[in-house]
Parts: structure tokens; C-alpha cells; sequence
């Protein structure tokens, strides 16, 4: 199948490791030009030297905190002079913070909110006259699972995913007319750095092995294994593509089957 993804401009935020890093070596390995943007650049560099030489593709690395305005207006500025468009925006930056409901200081749900929440409405904002003035274009925002799963210990994620997929179909409405689709993918527990830093501290929590916890939280999956960076950067190709120009305004939970509610 092509995705005539060949020549396309892609941004990628969040995209030194982890899911970010996964969709942008995907979409380089289809031919897009890939704009790699993430806080620290020396692991952006190392990045986008390991994308290169499993791509042969030359992505092109833009540092910056996304939880600032002036910094996101700057990244979106800058790959726009470097490629003269932006075809494709995948807003995957930041990481929300968890804990206890009633101890979670007042500065944590503020700062983590402006990385994933505010981060991802700036950058569609910086992005969204581009793409209309070129003719059309795609956006695709990675949610959390949490957006439909709330749990008391994961709050302030839950809240702003959930938020994040309001704004995901506000965002299609007013893209549409425009020829610019909306799409999100909602992953749930991904083979990351960051889940596995999770499992070390929910297993020393629990009084049980790395390993111990580890399985038991893929055995509580139907399919046995949570999900590799790979399952969620193949969604994010294909949404981004030729071949889901009828598709916006939805959100697609990967979760390998673990979800138990029927959205309509």
C-alpha cells in the first residue's frame, strides 16, 4: 500500500525517544522529510543519527520547550523557513505526572499541562494558518488512554487527555473546510523508557520484582504484551497518509483490547 508520504513535511514533537522517536523513524522510512523537535538536543542528534542510518533519511532536529508560547511559535517558524511547508504535525511532546489527588502540588498540574495540553493547542495553533494557507494539511495528537480511563493515582493526565480529544474534534470542525484532518491515536501502556521507569517504581512500591509486576501487567492485557512504539507509529503513518483522507475528528485507542466501554 502507498501512503504517498514520499516528499511529505513532517514535524514530530516529543520525537527524541519513545513513541515520538518511533513515529518519526516510520515516517522517514516512507519517504517524509521529518522535523525532529524535543527539549535536549544532544538527544535529538543521537536521534536523528540513529533514524538516519536505518532510513538513509537527513532529518532535520529543532531543540526547544514546548511548554513555552514564544518557544513553540519559534520551532513551528523554523521548520517552516527550513521546508517552506508543514504537511504533517504529530503533537506527541510531554509526559504528565501522576500521584496522590490531595498532595499533587498546585505547580506540578501547572507546568505538566502547559508541556502536554497548552503545548499540543500552541503548536496546532502555529501550525494551522500554515497548513491552510498551502492547501490543506494533517494533525495527528498522541492521547493517553487515560482520556477514557480515569484512575484516581493518574489524574491530572487523565483530565488533560481527555481534554485533548475534546479539542481533537473541536479542531477537525474547523479544519475541514480547510482541507486540514484531525485525527488522535490514544495509547495505552507502551514499551518505552518511561513505562519501564513506571513498573521500577510501582514494583518497589508493591514490595514485588521488576520482572514480577512486569508480567502481571501484560497478563492483564487480552492480547498478553502491551504495546511496542512500532504498533503506534504504523496508526500514526496511516492517519497521516493519502489513504485516510476521509478520516478526522476521531480518536483510535490502542490498547490491544484492554478497554471495556463501547464509545459511539
Amino acid at each position: 500500500m502507498d501512503l504517498e508520504l514520499k516528499e511529505k513535511v513532517a514535524l514530530v514533537t516529543g520525537a527524541s525517544r519513545g513513541i515520538g522517536r518511533a513515529i518519526a523513524r516510520a515516517l522517514a522510512a516512507e519517504g517524509a522529510r521529518v522535523a525532529l523537535c524535543a527539549r535536549d538536543k544532544g538527544t535529538l542528534e543521537t536521534a536523528a543519527r540513529e533514524i538516519a542510518r536505518e532510513t538513509r533519511a537527513e532529518p532535520f532536529i529543532v531543540a526547544g520547550d514546548l511548554g513555552r508560547l514564544d518557544e513553540v511559535e519559534r520551532v513551528a517558524r523554523e521548520v517552516h523557513q527550513r521546508f517552506g511547508r508543514i504537511d504533517i504535525l504529530v503533537n506527541n511532546a510531554g509526559a504528565i505526572r501522576g500521584g496522590d489527588f490531595f498532595a499533587i502540588p498546585d505547580a506540578q498540574w501547572a507546568g505538566d499541562w502547559s508541556l502536554k495540553l497548552l503545548g499540543y493547542i500552541r503548536m496546532a495553533r502555529a501550525v494551522f494558518p500554515l497548513m491552510r494557507a498551502q492547501g490543506g494539511g494533517r494533525i495527528v495528537n498522541v492521547v493517553g488512554a487515560a482520556a477514557r480511563n480515569p484512575t484516581t493515582g493518574y489524574l491530572p493526565g487523565g483530565v488533560a487527555n481527555a481534554g485533548l480529544v475534546n479539542f481533537t474534534k473541536g479542531l477537525a470542525e474547523l479544519g475541514a473546510p480547510h482541507g486540514i484532518l484531525a485525527t488522535a491515536v490514544s495509547p495505552a501502556a507502551t514499551a518505552t523508557e518511561r513505562w519501564e521507569g513506571l513498573i521500577a517504581q510501582q514494583a518497589a512500591a508493591a514490595g514485588k520484582t521488576v520482572e514480577q509486576y512486569r508480567a502481571e501487567a501484560m497478563a492483564a492485557y487480552p492480547l498478553k504484551r502491551i504495546a511496542r512504539p512500532e504498533d503506534i507509529a504504523d496508526l500514526v503513518c496511516f492517519l497521516a497518509s493519502a489513504r485516510a483522507s476521509f478520516l478526522t475528528g476521531i480518536c483510535i485507542t490502542v490498547d490491544g483490547g484492554a478497554t471495556r466501554g463501547v464509545y459511539l
